[in-house]
């Protein structure tokens, strides 16, 4: 079992850790809104990823890779969109920003939407994780529990830490410190999403 429990917080901790448009969101969410927003965003992944699981073992045996691709394109569209609209925010950002009443509930939905539109899930699962989780099953449903308690420990931990750190730094981006990263962190989004449609476009052949 202890096999599994590595392979879980290591891949969970990469996960965490890397660069995308959930991370990417996640802090975000917590400049615009506070920590609760970001917090909510970055556990996004507790209630999307077990249809994701499930859906992409049976899309690895079902349907052609095509269809992957152009969720991501998708996705890659709806992270610009969200780029666009922080940008818009951070030009109306007032001089002090940290009292923003946010909707965390929409902050949520916004998450769920990133992370089901995003690809990395879905190709993760159906060619790292799925056959990890198959074979680790078959050995014992256990084994399979402990790798995913493992994974979604660290995975999310990951997004909770960071949205709680940039939470405490928000106090020195007041004014048009703020303002600043607002605007970074919308062309990141929109550098992301444009990776993702140019990455999915050229996979398949546009």
């Amino acid at each position: 079992m202890m096999d599994y429990l590595m392979l879980g917080v290591s891949l969970g901790l990469a996960a965490g850790m890397s660069p995308g448009p959930l991370l990417t969101y996640t802090i975000v969410a917590t400049l615009r809104g506070g920590g609760k927003a970001g917090v909510a965003v970055g556990m996004a992944p507790l209630l999307t990823d077990i249809p994701i699981i499930l859906l992409s073992l049976w899309i690895l045996h079902q349907v052609p890779e095509q269809v992957v691709h152009l969720l991501g394109i998708a996705g890659g569209l709806f992270v610009i969109y969200l780029g666009w609209e922080t940008a818009r925010s951070a030009q109306k950002a007032p001089a002090l920003a940290l009292d923003t009443e946010v909707d965390v509930s929409q902050a949520l939905g916004r998450g769920i939407l990133v992370n089901f539109l995003n690809p990395n899930p879905y190709i993760f699962w159906a060619t790292v994780g799925g056959p990890i989780l198959v074979r680790a099953y078959r050995e014992t449903p256990v084994y399979a529990a402990a790798f995913l308690v493992a994974f979604y420990t660290l995975l999310v931990g990951a997004h909770v830490a960071i949205a709680l750190f940039v939470h405490r730094q928000r106090d020195a981006l007041q004014g048009g410190w703020y303002r600043r990263a607002l605007f970074l962190l919308a062309v990141l989004l929109i550098t992301v999403g444009i990776r993702l449609i140019v990455e999915n476009g050229t996979a398949i052949g546009w």
